[in-house]
């Protein structure tokens, strides 16, 4: 980590020169110039924060940085039996009501099936289930399984992986939110455990239409929260929240993620940006040094409507 005050440009420069697989994170002040993102872009650095910061923004940024696993982010591991027997499945859509599976191999609906779930370091499982609707595709079979009724260990375990996470924190409660927020999506048995300081954790939310935005946003009004901010906002909560404005609430973002592009050599990824950081370029996205090809790694939106979320936090 280098201080941007003092010659942090040029050693980062230096830095990425000597080892292009160093990771180099910048840290600036409050106000950042036009000209001082240009040498952020310039340096090449992986990754730009703003002072003060939280000990879980650094936490986040150096996590993705390495490769770590952030907080919430267990991995864990589906299997699918059909007639007693073990099929090679890709599994996607998981929920507390059901999978969506792809397989080699026919399945009839109303076929038995048994879904065994194995959360990294815990016991197993296993969830009776059954085929409600499958359909041919490219040479494959994409079938739906509904899951029979749930004793409560195994709908606990379910809504952990792909609902929420709650976990306390000394006096905060830090709860992982995941997966898609739809018509489907209930979030009454979370409000009992909102008291207090609230961190919302974003990073696993992967859609939300209208009816979830509804549902999410009538959560955060019944919840009898002290003050609350959200880390780690994932690319669609961000859509969200640049146009709906009580998707935010009365909380405040501190670090989101945001679509960058390389026209060079067409690499897509997305990078965890710093609400400060931009703030503190006035709303201008910082370019980051291609991994793929070395090019120009350049936001890929249009940064007025994208930061729209941003702009009511801005004290100026």
């Amino acid at each position: 980590m280098l201080d941007a005050e003092t010659e942090g440009f040029a050693i980062a420069k230096k830095c990425k020169a000597k080892n292009p697989t160093a990771r180099v994170i910048l840290v600036a002040g409050k106000r950042l110039s036009g000209d001082q993102m240009r040498e952020v872009a310039a340096s090449g650095c992986d990754e730009l924060l703003i002072a003060p910061m939280t000990a879980d923004e650094l936490h986040d940024v150096i996590a993705i940085q390495l490769g770590e696993p952030r907080p919430g982010t267990e991995a864990f591991a589906v299997n699918i039996q059909i007639g007693g027997r073990k099929v090679d499945a890709t599994v996607s859509n998981l929920s507390v009501d059901g999978v969506r599976i792809v397989l080699m191999e026919p399945v009839a609906e109303g076929q038995a099936v048994d879904v065994t779930i194995t959360p990294e370091g815990q016991p197993a499982v296993v969830i009776k289930a059954s085929c409600v609707w499958a359909q041919p595709r490219d040479g494959k079979t994409v079938a739906g399984i509904a899951f029979g009724a749930l004793d409560d260990k195994a709908r606990a375990q379910l809504a952990k992986l792909t609902q929420w996470q709650v976990v306390k924190d000394g006096e905060r409660t830090r709860v992982v939110l995941r997966g898609d927020f739809t018509e489907a999506t209930r979030f009454d048995e979370l409000l009992p455990a909102m008291v207090g300081r609230v961190v919302f954790d974003m990073a696993q939310v992967t859609y939300m239409n209208s009816l979830g935005v509804r549902a999410w946003c009538e959560f955060l009004r019944q919840a009898r929260i002290q003050g609350y901010e959200f880390h780690a906002c994932s690319v669609p909560f961000v859509l969200q929240a640049s146009m709906v404005k009580d998707v935010i609430g009365r909380g405040t973002v501190t670090s989101f993620f945001a679509p960058f592009h390389c026209l060079s050599c067409d690499h897509q990824e997305e990078r965890l940006l710093q609400s400060a950081a931009i703030l503190a370029s006035n709303l201008e996205p910082p370019v980051f040094k291609c991994p793929n090809c070395g090019g120009a790694l350049e936001f890929d939106d249009l940064p007025e409507r994208y930061f729209a979320f941003l702009q009511a936090d801005d004290p100026e």
